[in-house]
């Protein structure tokens, strides 16, 4: 059956009834992603051509998606156990990923509910056949040719370990066990025994599925090499060859250099002029030159964008003699060999080699040489989600926007510049108390910060290595990337579909730059990635932080970003001063409790400390378990799956039931069941126990 059909003509415009919807879909010719910020209810990704749309609904799908010919259930051979069923959304909380080609997604899914075995709507339609006579002692399970997977897969190769592209074979067998098994077709196809010159005693080398173990003491040819994927192995002589080392070209021509490069074919150790790195097997040298590269870093880009600088860097190796410190990892940069750095005329930034290409800060593209840096930059900053300006005030030179049009409210917004505000009032964009200058609404209450609401669209930020768009959660609960936190309001979120970390961040964490300047330390603090250390102010400890500020250059002194963006002053209502976050605490131990909870505190963690009245309250308990959520706002009780009913927010409640599970009166922030029967409230500080 065909369920994307029934399609008329009204008004002169095509309507379809779409089985994922309860509304007719319009046809909308122009819609792209600087109209409004969009995505496809069907596929996940940002509408950028023609759709099928329900503006009251805010429900998209792009053309194709809309238009596919999809049965409500399909027999699928990656996953033959079961019929696959046809779902408008996901299952699951918090999205999904497809066991084929690894992405995120939220939108249609063909799903085996007993398996939990999914695909995107376009990885289900791909055209697939079980390859013939695949060597056993490459892989145990059969394996699928596909001819094209449209760049839907986006992991490497097991093989050569590089990013798929063309014809590939597939492993569904591995899938169901979170692990990937994808080959390039040639890597697929490869011999399985040959003769290389780089085994001079002429035994044939065999193709292996994985890296065999090296002797301590081996000194051959290639017995250094670190590798995942398949090599050719000669057990007798202990000759390791990588794929990649398979395929070397004896010549290399490349447009970033004058002169080909040379395989020099023997064991030798350099320092690559390109990177400053030492190498110990078979360099590239250009002879006319006199310079020795690894074979990756021939391929490597002229100009570059990274997260961690607003301009353009390019590639040199062959800058002036100085003592320069690396602007990523703050270790000395040795300008006698390669490295990026910035050519504006009143910029010093500069960074070594791997440090600008490593994963976390560059998104693998090269700039072009006529990129337009300073139209790119102006046209970013001043695209906001201001749709109209309704009216302006001058002051003096300056013009002011005091009644707008914003697109994440139905309503307009009128600013405020002073007068009393509310203990209780919220912006809707980053959660934080609202002071003025503001926008509001005077039809409902809606609050939005001046500076909240001219945040740009589109963004490039530290955390994250794509561009950013800014989104509004509102009656979405999602959490926060960088400090962990849950939220409501706005975020900014990757759309890149090559993108498999899912990547939000809230307001507050994204108003952060790479630098930061805390009261709590003496030196500044800089951003790493995947570093292990424990937080100075929680004293919490992973195997490796996502991201964390560091203090680089003089101690360990380490912030995880949940502490990075502690407000500074909180308020307690049994206090009428503002309460200070203190770093630690050497009064009496018969003093180290929470006023609020009444528990014992560590003196080393972070608190929050009023010196007048000498109130001390955990940070958790002065500013709630759930701070960034909207006060009255309902929570789908699939957040919090352990109660049958969906839950409100409230503040401050006196006549409630004590929380179920600390026997406490909530005289905080709280959970409270919607149910009127039931007496169900949770303080919030008890909310793990939901999840």
């Amino acid at each position: 059956m065909d369920l994307t059909v029934s399609e008329t003509k009204k008004r002169g415009e095509m309507e379809l009834q779409h089985f994922s919807h309860h509304h007719p879909l319009l046809f909308i010719q122009h819609q792209s992603v600087t109209d409004k910020a969009a995505l496809c209810f069907g596929c996940g990704k940002l509408i950028d051509g023609p759709s099928y749309g329900c503006n009251d609904c805010k429900y998209y799908l792009h053309k194709r998606c809309a238009e596919l010919e999809l049965t409500p259930h399909l027999n699928h051979p990656f996953h033959p156990q079961h019929l696959l069923t046809l779902l408008p959304k996901s299952p699951y909380v918090g999205g999904w990923g497809c066991d084929f080609c690894r992405r995120p997604s939220s939108g249609f899914v063909y799903h085996c509910d007993p398996c939990k075995f999914d695909l995107h709507i376009n990885c289900a339609l791909l055209q697939s056949s079980i390859a013939p006579n695949f060597p056993t002692t490459l892989h145990q399970h059969p394996l699928f040719f596909i001819q094209d997977h449209n760049d839907e897969v986006n992991c490497g190769c097991s093989g050569c370990m590089k990013p798929l592209s063309g014809p590939i074979y597939h492993c569904s067998g591995c899938s169901l066990s979170d692990e990937f098994f994808n080959l390039h077709k040639q890597c697929a196809e490869l011999p399985l025994e040959i003769n290389h010159p780089y085994d001079r005693r002429k035994h044939p080398l065999t193709l292996l599925p994985k890296r065999p173990t090296h002797l301590h003491n081996c000194s051959c040819y290639l017995c250094k090499i670190q590798w995942e994927g398949f090599v050719y192995s000669c057990s007798f002589c202990k000759i390791e060859l990588t794929l990649d080392d398979f395929f070397s070209p004896q010549t290399i021509t490349n447009e970033n250099h004058e002169h080909p490069w040379t395989l020099l074919s023997r064991q030798r150790s350099f320092d690559c002029d390109f990177c400053g790195n030492s190498g110990d097997r078979t360099p590239y040298i250009c002879a006319i030159c006199d310079l020795l590269v690894h074979k990756n870093c021939i391929s490597l880009p002229r100009n570059i964008l990274i997260t961690r600088h607003h301009h353009v860097i390019s590639h040199s190796y062959s800058l002036p003699q100085q003592d320069e410190l690396c602007r990523i990892c703050y270790e000395e940069v040795d300008t006698r060999y390669g490295s990026y750095h910035c050519n504006a005329s009143d910029c010093e930034y500069i960074v070594h080699v791997h440090c600008a290409t490593g994963k976390a800060v560059w998104d693998g593209k090269s700039i072009p040489e006529d990129y337009d840096e300073r139209s790119m930059e102006a046209l970013d900053k001043s695209i906001n989600w201001i749709t109209d300006v309704i009216e302006e005030m001058s002051f003096g030179e300056i013009t002011v926007a005091v009644e707008i049009k914003h697109a994440y409210h139905d309503h307009n917004l009128r600013l405020t510049f002073s007068g009393d505000m509310n203990d209780d009032g919220q912006c809707d964009g980053c959660m934080r108390t609202i002071s003025t200058p503001f926008y509001s609404c005077e039809q409902c209450k809606f609050f939005l910060h001046k500076e909240c609401a001219e945040l740009p669209r589109n963004k490039r930020h530290p955390f994250h290595k794509h561009l950013l768009t800014l989104t509004n959660s509102k009656t979405v609960i999602f959490e926060c990337s960088a400090c962990e936190s849950l939220h409501h309001g706005f975020n900014y979120k990757c759309n890149d579909g090559n993108c498999m970390s899912s990547f939000k961040c809230d307001i507050r964490c994204i108003l952060l730059s790479d630098t930061l300047e805390h009261p709590s330390h003496e030196h500044s603090l800089f951003l790493v990635h995947n570093f292990s250390a424990n937080c100075n102010a929680c004293r919490r400890k992973r195997d490796s932080w996502n991201m964390a500020y560091r203090c680089t250059r003089h101690c360990n002194f380490t912030l995880d970003l949940k502490c990075a963006t502690l407000p500074l002053t909180a308020w307690y209502k049994h206090d009428r001063h503002p309460l200070t976050l203190t770093c630690f605490d050497d009064s009496d131990p018969s003093q180290h409790y929470c006023d609020l909870c009444e528990y014992k505190r560590n003196p080393n963690n972070w608190f929050y400390y009023c010196a007048e009245c000498d109130n001390s309250l955990h940070s958790r308990c002065a500013l709630g378990n759930l701070p960034f959520l909207k006060i009255g706002s309902n929570l789908d009780n699939r957040l919090f799956h352990k109660h049958p009913h969906p839950f409100t927010i409230v503040k401050y409640i006196w006549d409630c039931p004590p929380c179920i599970f600390c026997g406490e009166v909530c005289n905080g922030q709280a959970l409270q069941c919607k149910e009127s029967e039931c007496n169900f409230s949770v303080h919030c500080k008890c909310t793990y126990h939901l999840r």
